[in-house]
């Protein structure tokens, strides 16, 4: 059985055995024993594949009870959908909304933008090329920086239709300013940008839905996809079916289908076999529901190119109890104070790594820890902490500098979320070091000796081992202290179908499929390997703003 790699991002025949390997988990073998083991490993590397992609559905023409004519189709009715259903209505397109859930998943809190009236406002300006750099630095170069530019240029009319959409309901929406940050071994962009108050009632997902259906937008709930239809290389709508009677509808869209069903973070079968390098390190799971590779699978028997580095947004929030270690928990818990920079140490009691990166960076490192579990330990004067560190975008506790609120929790939620955790047996409290140890299951003489090292080098104001900043450095030194066994949680997963700059699907030799794009979590070319939290808001705000522009063109075409 040879091995071959399909431009589609996945490997056939006994090639995934030696990505699996390469990536740390899928094949559980070296790749010496996977050469001379091919013939049994690979059958089942192969099956692994094909059951996540399986084949496509044919539905006979008389099991079809409904045909639906529209201009624009649009599947999936979450962020992307609904900024996409209000871009088509503008420019007058007939627009059909189907979604598989029985109702909108409504709209991410956060959108990022350069340069939007309200950034220009407070004199905050970001050069395109700049962030553009830094972005392709965290893919490593496996993107399209020519979409960073595409986002930087149309993002801020992106946001500032969206202030005036929520403005025309009494909502207001607040650039996030880090103008108070010192600096940190990790650029921050100050890109994000969250409703800072909203009327009792309203979403910002019910605003746009409003808006989208009083110009004429339809929306049809519990209407999965099923598959997309062409004639003569053109994409010309899809087969869905409605999840009440079963029966089929066919939906042809003359001007174009927009797929944004929102990645596959709740497809386990996807994730295990393409991710098995990230799946070991979370515990929990927020992804929104119905996320399950449904617009993906459809693109790529459709003929469309897939990402062949597959990557997920994970946060360093989930936690395990102390006789845990990551995935092993059976309730889905969060500890939100997880991206604190507090003092992190491996189940040897060791510290492995400067606690204060990217968020997803802890538990890349962890992968090499034993059981991908590690511990973050903070004392009473933790509060203190928290305003000291001065973090940015959803671990950001207390107002921006700008009075901008949270942009996800602020501190007193979270310290009910942790009286929760300590009270079902997640945190652990103690009135001594000792005692922190033997409670969290780790070695005692080394966890004193790392607690010891930690205080000297807070004292020193210099991280002589790791080099984390020193306004970011915290001591263990006032009980009771605290601690808890951590993992990763995910989010959403980040790679996708590939798309040009119209956001048009493209086929495996780069060529634009016409009439088919993608949109949000579905499109890819945009990241690999981990998620630039320094930009909040960064992959909502590439959803919102590719969404408004793929359905503008498709209306124009």
């Amino acid at each position: 059985m040879g091995e071959t790699i399909s431009r589609r991002g996945f490997l056939t025949g006994a090639g995934i055995i030696a990505a699996g390997v390469a990536a740390g988990g899928l094949a559980a073998c070296s790749p010496q024993t996977a050469k001379t083991e091919a013939g049994g490993q690979a059958t089942a590397a192969v099956s692994s594949v094909q059951n996540w992609l399986g084949t496509e559905p044919s539905i006979a023409e008389s099991a079809i009870t409904e045909t639906v004519q529209t201009d624009i189709l649009i599947i999936g009715a979450g962020t992307a959908g609904l900024f996409a259903a209000c871009s088509a209505v503008e420019n007058g397109a007939r627009t059909l909304v189907i979604e598989k859930e029985g109702g909108s998943p409504g709209v991410r809190g956060t959108l990022a933008a350069l340069n939007s009236r309200l950034q220009i406002e407070e004199g905050c300006v970001i050069d395109k090329l700049d962030i553009a750099r830094d972005l392709t630095h965290y893919a490593a170069s496996h993107c399209d920086p020519r979409l960073y530019q595409l986002w930087a240029e149309e993002s801020a009319e992106t946001v500032n239709w969206y202030e005036k959409r929520l403005a025309e309901k009494g909502a207001t929406l607040m650039h996030d300013s880090d103008a108070d940050t010192p600096h940190t071994n990790y650029q921050h962009w100050a890109t994000g940008h969250t409703p800072s108050f909203m009327p009792e009632g309203l979403t910002a997902g019910k605003i746009l839905l409003s808006y989208a259906q009083e110009k004429g937008a339809e929306f049809r709930y519990n209407t999965p996809m099923v598959k997309i239809e062409k004639e003569n290389g053109r994409v010309t709508g899809v087969i869905a079916q409605n999840e009440e009677t079963k029966a089929y509808v066919r939906i042809k869209a003359s001007k174009g289908v927009l797929v944004c069903t929102g990645g596959y973070a709740r497809n386990s079968e996807m994730l295990n076999t393409l991710q098995p390098y990230n799946t070991i390190l979370f515990s929990n799971s927020s992804a929104i529901p119905g996320t399950e590779g449904d617009g993906i699978k459809a693109c790529i028997w459709a003929g469309a190119d897939f990402d062949d580095v597959h990557t997920s947004m994970l946060f360093d929030r989930g936690v395990v109890k102390p006789d845990e270690i990551s995935g092993q928990s059976s309730v889905n818990m969060l500890f939100w104070m997880g991206s604190q920079p507090w003092l992190k140490v491996n189940l040897n009691s060791e510290r492995f790594a400067n606690e204060s990166s990217p968020y997803d960076f802890i538990l890349h490192a962890s992968r090499t820890q034993p059981g991908h579990t590690y511990c973050t330990i903070w004392d009473s004067n933790y509060v203190n902490y928290i305003y000291q560190f001065k973090t940015q975008g959803c671990s950001r506790m207390f107002n921006f500098v700008n009075g901008a609120p949270p942009n996800a929790m602020p501190l007193a939620a979270a310290q009910g979320m942790n009286a929760k955790l300590l009270e079902q047996g997640y945190i652990q409290q103690a009135n001594t070091i000792e005692e922190l140890a033997q409670k969290l299951n780790i070695p005692v003489d080394t966890f004193k000796k790392t607690v010891a090292r930690n205080n000297e080098l807070y004292k020193k104001g210099k991280d002589e081992d790791f080099g984390k900043e020193a306004f970011r450095l915290s001591p263990i030194d006032t009980p009771p202290y605290f601690g808890v066994r951590q993992t990763g949680s995910m989010l959403c997963t980040l790679d996708g179908i590939r798309i040009d700059q119209n956001v048009n699907a493209v086929d495996t030799e780069g060529k634009p499929i016409s009439g088919l794009y993608v949109c949000g979590n579905d499109s890819g070319g945009y990241y690999a390997y981990t998620y630039p939290d320094v930009s909040a808001g960064n992959a909502a705000g590439r959803t919102a703003t590719f969404a408004r522009r793929a359905a503008r063109i498709a209306a124009k075409s």
